[in-house]
């Protein structure tokens, strides 16, 4: 997540490129069509299929097994860091850049499990501290 740390921003044409590149991963474009799977039913909870997901709906579907409290700061610092276009929302492509990314880094991933585990431990959490740090000004 090297753009994040310098300071920039993912755009779509970035996001096209790193999916593009994963042409040559069968196995981990099926399991992210697999997470993908799970995403629809927790978008379909706010009656509308936009592929964005409420911080409440993101956090109860992906992201309760790393982080235990939701009200916690740390955790709410998180859901913003993850929300890289600052609409409120955790959208599709903004997740998916993370599980591209984990499949990229750890092609033995066995399952669809697997690779959100590695996402959220190598990927997100890591890029979430960062963003928590550049709010708090620690870095």
């Amino acid at each position: 997540m090297l753009f994040d740390q310098a300071g920039g921003f993912m755009t779509p044409e970035m996001a096209a490129a790193i999916e593009k590149s994963l042409d040559a991963a069968p196995h981990i474009l099926i399991l992210i069509e697999e997470i993908k799977e799970e995403w629809d039913k927790w978008d379909s909870k706010d009656g509308d299929v936009d592929n964005q997901l409420t911080f409440d709906n993101f956090y109860v579907g992906f992201m309760a097994p790393y982080f235990g409290c939701y009200r916690c700061e740390d955790t709410q610092l998180g859901l913003k860091a993850i929300d890289m276009d600052n609409d409120g929302m955790v959208d599709w492509i903004e997740f998916k850049f993370y599980l591209i990314w984990a499949g990229r880094q750890y092609p033995e991933v066995k399952n669809s499990q697997d690779l959100l585990d590695k996402a959220f431990r190598f990927g997100l959490i890591p890029a979430m501290k960062d963003e928590c740090d550049r709010i708090r000004g620690k870095s």
